[in-house]
């Protein structure tokens, strides 16, 4: 259906960096794709950040690219014959860098307005006098738990968090709300707390990174959740509500539930929609069952290394992972992979921690009827073993 519906306006490189597509429905629906360049490399490199203008009753843009994207996308805009004027508002995802690091600049070119989940528009907020102690006062919320170094950070995010501080936004509810006539955000949390997924009628679901051709997006971890609970809503208090490896099997499990009931609609993803000088078309609900496969092979491999005895973080990561994926900024990627396992398998009572950078295997194999169970009512009442995170 991708090729059949896809008209390229320019092409791209092979990787799709620089390309736009329109994709015309029957019904007079169109949206026009556009791939800004993003810089992750080697192993973990994603392709082009996929941004997506919809002519729907309003006109809506999801997503902006990456930091230092603004201006390209915007030229791209201009080739694909759209007037800045009639875009009406701009929805963002879910608040990673190469989704709304071009927000800023596109607002102020367009004017319209800045749509998001309610937890972005708190995580992007500065709380110093919240802050727990031991993080970095001087940076949003979203980044009291990053892992990067500081002065990474300081040179290569703060001017963008700090110019993100100063947007309006308009919260989209819980999610679930109605954005324009015919058109509807549903809030998928685990790979981001703020995701959302936007359902264009019955034709097009546009995914944002919820669930990716080619790749597996990697979670966050259930203990993320620590520090902001006093700044999100109450019913985000617990700790994998939104964040981690539950919330996002739990969203997985939702948009399987969409995609079966409005089979026909074009399933376009933010990350690798061309790659490799080729399309990659998703049949939404067999690539959502690849996806809880491998976290399942997944927990089942960390176990299978933890019968050796106890690991930490870094040694589980270092055995499961190649090692060219653990180059430079893999490894501390391939650590967050490993814990935010760890805390499911924790959950299933499968392992326990040592302490706050080893576990040990308890002998019990409950992770996969947790996974499987995720999203029932049973399975979020009594499913997990254990509440919270182990750390």
């Amino acid at each position: 259906m991708l090729q059949e519906v896809v008209r390229v306006i320019r092409e791209g490189d092979e990787r799709g960096n620089g390309m736009i597509v329109r994709f015309p429905f029957p019904s007079g629906l169109e949206i026009v794709g556009l791939a800004t360049k993003n810089f992750y490399g080697g192993d973990w490199d994603f392709g082009p950040s996929w941004n997506y203008l919809v002519y729907a009753d309003q006109t809506f843009l999801v997503d902006t690219g990456r930091v230092g994207m603004g201006a390209a996308l915007i030229e791209m805009l201009d080739i694909a014959g759209v007037s800045l004027a009639d875009i009406d508002s701009l929805i963002v995802s879910h608040g990673h860098e190469d989704h709304d690091g071009g927000l800023c600049e596109v607002a102020t070119a367009t004017g319209a307005k800045v749509r998001a989940h309610q937890i972005y528009e708190r995580l992007i907020r500065f709380f110093p006098d919240q802050a727990p102690a031991d993080v970095r006062k001087d940076f949003p919320a979203s980044c009291w738990h990053c892992f990067m170094p500081e002065s990474f950070s300081n040179e290569h995010c703060l001017a963008y968090h700090q110019a993100r501080n100063r947007l309006q936004v308009e919260t989209v509810g819980d999610g679930a709300g109605s954005l324009c006539e015919g058109v509807r955000a549903v809030h998928l949390p685990g790979h981001s707390p703020d995701a959302l997924a936007v359902l264009v009628g019955e034709e097009a679901i546009l995914l944002g990174d919820t669930v990716l051709p080619e790749i597996t997006p990697f979670p966050t971890r259930e203990a993320f959740s620590d520090p902001v609970r006093e700044i999100l809503p109450p019913a985000y208090s617990s700790p994998d509500s939104v964040y981690g490896l539950r919330a996002y099997i739990r969203s997985l499990k939702r948009l399987d539930e969409i995609a079966r009931q409005i089979p026909e609609a074009l399933a376009l993803p933010a990350h690798r929609l061309f790659y490799n000088r080729g399309w990659n078309e998703l049949d939404l609900r067999a690539r959502i069952d690849q996806i809880l496969d491998h976290h399942i092979q997944r927990s089942a491999h960390i176990l299978e290394i933890l019968k050796g005895g106890p690991r930490t973080v870094r040694e589980l990561a270092v055995e499961h992972f190649p090692a060219s994926a653990l180059e430079g900024v893999g490894i501390l990627m391939g650590e967050n992979e490993i814990i935010s396992h760890c805390e499911l398998l924790f959950a299933a009572g499968d392992v326990g921690p040592v302490d706050n950078e080893t576990y040990s295997a308890t002998g019990s194999t409950h992770f996969e009827s947790l996974i499987r169970s995720l999203g029932s009512e049973q399975g979020d009442m009594t499913g997990s073993g254990r509440a919270g995170h182990p750390f």
